[in-house]
């Protein structure tokens, strides 16, 4: 990755945005990054692969995506990155001397947003960049208000509806599995009777935290789903995979130990409920297996630890 010379420019919040050139012809890069340098922190790369490294990294304003790319090509590797939670937003133009009715209704299909024909125009490139850069740092602006959680930082029920809703066409079209898992804390009626809005946010704190660490991949998406619930959405993980992380997540959850010496949390259990979207029947959806699926546990005592304490 290499980051272009960024200089002044009349449209001063574009100088923090950062735009992504994706092409594996040297010249056409180096020619992209001197255009739009003047107005954006602008960042090669050389492949697919090396595109969705960055984009997890990074989650850059806008994609400038060759089409035509060996092992991942362009239409493969925006369907990639569109899986990425933080990249759904995120304005992707193709660039490419096919101007084919064919082959744009391919990249309109993959979830392209616009497109730049080589030979490139320049100013009709940076009048385009600017648009889609400026329409996305809006909309973020917009959903940072609407989709996240002040609490934890976390995604909200709001983002959820959205997010499943995307999960669940993109599993099934690509016929790839797809895992949900709900935490719940229990009692936390209690805990919020005992204890002020302060130290409660520091015990959420907490638990998102034990939850995030192993939620290795850019795609596993942790959101606050209610009061005292916590979803976690896994594509392409099947049942076997969601039931590891749980394993791991109540495993650290009752090992844990506070180093703020002076919260001690009582009567605070958590369980967990999870579903796979292959274990779906006619007329179920996945959010209320793994309802059911919780309700068992909390009765049976299984995916539970109870009586969580942090001394």
């Amino acid at each position: 990755m290499k980051e272009g010379i960024s200089l002044s420019s009349s449209d001063s919040e574009l100088l923090s945005a950062i735009i992504l050139v994706v092409d594996n012809n040297p010249t056409t890069t180096d020619f992209l990054v001197k255009t739009l340098s003047p107005y954006f922190r602008v960042f090669s790369a050389g492949s697919g692969e090396d595109a969705i490294g960055f984009c997890v990294t990074h989650a850059p304003d806008l994609v400038i995506l060759d089409l035509h790319m060996p092992v991942l090509d362009g239409l493969l590797t925006c369907k990639m990155l569109k899986t990425i939670p933080t990249m759904l937003n995120c304005p992707i133009m193709f660039s490419t001397a096919d101007t084919s009715t064919e082959q744009e209704m391919k990249c309109w299909d993959a979830g392209a947003t616009d497109f730049v024909n080589k030979p490139i125009v320049v100013q009709t490139l940076v009048k385009r960049v600017r648009a889609h850069v400026k329409a996305k740092l809006q909309k973020d602006s917009i959903e940072n208000k609407v989709f996240v959680d002040p609490q934890t930082g976390l995604y909200n029920r709001r983002f959820f509806n959205d997010c499943y809703d995307k999960q669940i066409y993109l599993a099934k079209r690509n016929d790839a599995p797809l895992s949900l898992v709900m935490f719940e804390l229990k009692n936390i009626e209690l805990f919020d009777e005992q204890h002020t809005s302060a130290v409660e946010a520091r015990y959420l704190r907490i638990v998102v935290q034990l939850i995030s660490e192993h939620l290795s991949r850019p795609t596993d998406t942790l959101i606050r789903y209610s009061d005292n619930e916590f979803a976690v959405l896994l594509p392409d993980t099947y049942i076997f995979g969601a039931k590891h992380i749980v394993q791991k997540v109540l495993s650290s959850i009752a090992q844990h130990k506070s180093e703020d010496g002076d919260l001690t949390f009582e009567q605070i259990d958590i369980a967990a409920g999870m579903a796979s979207l292959e274990a779906l029947q006619k007329n179920t959806n996945l959010i209320e297996l793994v309802e059911r699926n919780l309700s068992q546990n909390k009765l049976s005592g299984n995916a539970m630890v109870s009586r969580y304490h942090i001394n």
